[in-house]
């Protein structure tokens, strides 16, 4: 029995239903669901019942009258407040974004914008209020809250109850791996959640980043370097040859190398950050799993070397980049084998002792990772031209969220069979994000400098 299924048992029945109740009936009745949904501690209340410490039906009930309560204590928040909603206080804190979205919503459903809002996060939370602001009749509110609010409480606990009751047969399945398998779930769906609110709010990312532009310190920053930040800016000009594309690759080439030459010099005079080498091997070989195994040795022969030289030619007819794709990809893997191969030879790091180890590393050595780095600069190339034409800001985001879970569990499979040291991963990383850069530098600037030639090296 693992230690999180230790800590919810532990849990009274009695702080399960509070729980149940108290999140779902924050949620629309202060707001709450716009920084912890409603839905968290239903499904952790939901799995607490699956592992046999609540009753299923309990907490069901609880969240039904939380969110029956808390849509109504919104209701009459919105109605108290009128026309004032989004202005007040509160509603300030909300952010006119937000307001805005919730209107829409509204404005597109009416009444059953009630129903429908209670299955999607920021509508959960806000429509209520907007339907007292607007004069909703309340007993045709309290319809669909009633409805909405048992449908969705119960969907929700049904799926907490089943992922509870589903543990015992699920660790069988994963072993020892378990909570690697659930550590790396975790930072893949994380991953692909970013990247899906990334690809939906490109303005809201734009207006992130101007508000961080006009911090008091950057201000002040600006005011008092005005001369060397105006010189900067000029290096950022995209209609001179020496212009964005140019400055903005050069700065990665020098960050990347600087990045590079730091774990370089970390395992040459044996840093902190090597030293952490073999606690981490052995814990990765001592919570190996068969199943798990055989998949990781699948993505790391995918992966390796030749993986990622298939991958320059995949990649390029899935980005439709032409001849001019296939010389990028093809010279930024050219690049980071050579580099490897080089610092490989001099360096000779040995590999891991055979007892930890399931693939075995090349006759080099294992510093950097090499199947690795040649897959980390063929996927960012790959990444940078397909986004490059892309018509749309969301499928730009989907090429470089495919290419940094690709990337990232090549590094992974690596770790986990023994075939390098974390380090070593850690430099194929640094190595094949310095490789593609300076590819994609020299390109911007050549094909710049041949006026004859389309400005885009990923024009076909």
């Amino acid at each position: 029995m693992g230690g999180w299924e230790q800590w919810f048992l532990a849990m009274p029945a009695g702080v399960v239903y509070v729980v149940a109740f108290a999140f779902v009936f924050a949620e629309a009745a202060v707001f709450a669901g716009l920084v912890v949904p409603g839905e968290t501690g239903l499904l952790v209340a939901g799995v607490v019942a699956g592992l046999g410490h609540a009753d299923p039906f309990a907490v069901a009930a609880c969240g039904i009258a939380g969110a029956v309560a808390g849509d109504t204590v919104g209701f009459g928040i919105g109605r108290r407040l009128g026309p004032r909603l989004t202005t007040d206080r509160l509603g300030r804190m909300v952010g006119p974004a937000r307001w805005q979205r919730a209107q829409a919503f509204v404005r597109r459903y009416g009444a059953h914008a009630v129903f429908l809002g209670r299955w999607v996060g920021f509508a959960r939370a806000l429509v209520p209020a907007l339907a007292g602001a607007t004069g909703m009749e309340y007993r045709r509110f309290l319809v669909w809250n009633a409805v909405g609010g048992a449908l969705w409480a119960s969907a929700v606990t049904v799926v907490g109850y089943l992922a509870g009751g589903s543990w015992q047969r699920v660790q069988p399945v994963f072993g020892a791996a378990v909570a690697l398998v659930l550590l790396v779930g975790v930072v893949v769906v994380a991953t692909v959640l970013l990247a899906r609110w990334i690809a939906r709010h490109p303005d809201r990312v734009l207006s992130w980043a101007r508000r961080q532009a006009g911090r008091r310190i950057v201000r002040v920053v600006l005011t008092r370097y005005d001369r060397q930040v105006r010189w900067l800016a000029r290096r950022f000009e995209p209609r001179t040859v020496l212009g964005l594309e140019l400055t903005a690759g050069v700065v990665v080439v020098a960050v990347a190398g600087w990045g590079f030459g730091a774990v370089v010099q970390d395992v040459v005079v044996g840093e902190e950050s090597v030293r952490g080498d073999g606690p981490i091997l052995r814990w990765l070989a001592a919570h190996r799993d068969p199943e798990v195994t055989s998949v990781l040795a699948l993505v790391h022969g995918l992966s390796g070397i030749r993986g990622a030289a298939a991958l320059a030619v995949a990649g390029t007819l899935l980005s439709r980049s032409g001849r001019r794709g296939l010389l990028l990809t093809v010279g930024a893997w050219a690049i980071a084998l050579g580099i490897g191969l080089a610092v490989a030879a001099l360096i000779g790091r040995p590999a891991p002792a055979p007892a930890y180890v399931v693939a075995g590393a090349g006759p080099l050595g294992t510093f950097p990772a090499l199947g690795v780095a040649c897959t980390a600069s063929v996927a960012a190339v790959t990444a940078y031209l397909g986004g490059a034409r892309a018509v749309a800001w969301a499928r730009a985001v989907a090429w470089w969220t495919v290419a940094v879970l690709w990337v990232g569990i090549s590094g992974v499979a690596v770790a986990y069979l023994g075939a390098g040291w974390t380090t070593d991963v850690l430099a194929g990383w640094v190595l094949g994000g310095l490789a593609a850069a300076t590819v994609l530098t020299a390109g911007h600037t050549w094909f710049r400098l041949h006026r004859d030639e389309p400005p885009h090296p990923d024009a076909a």
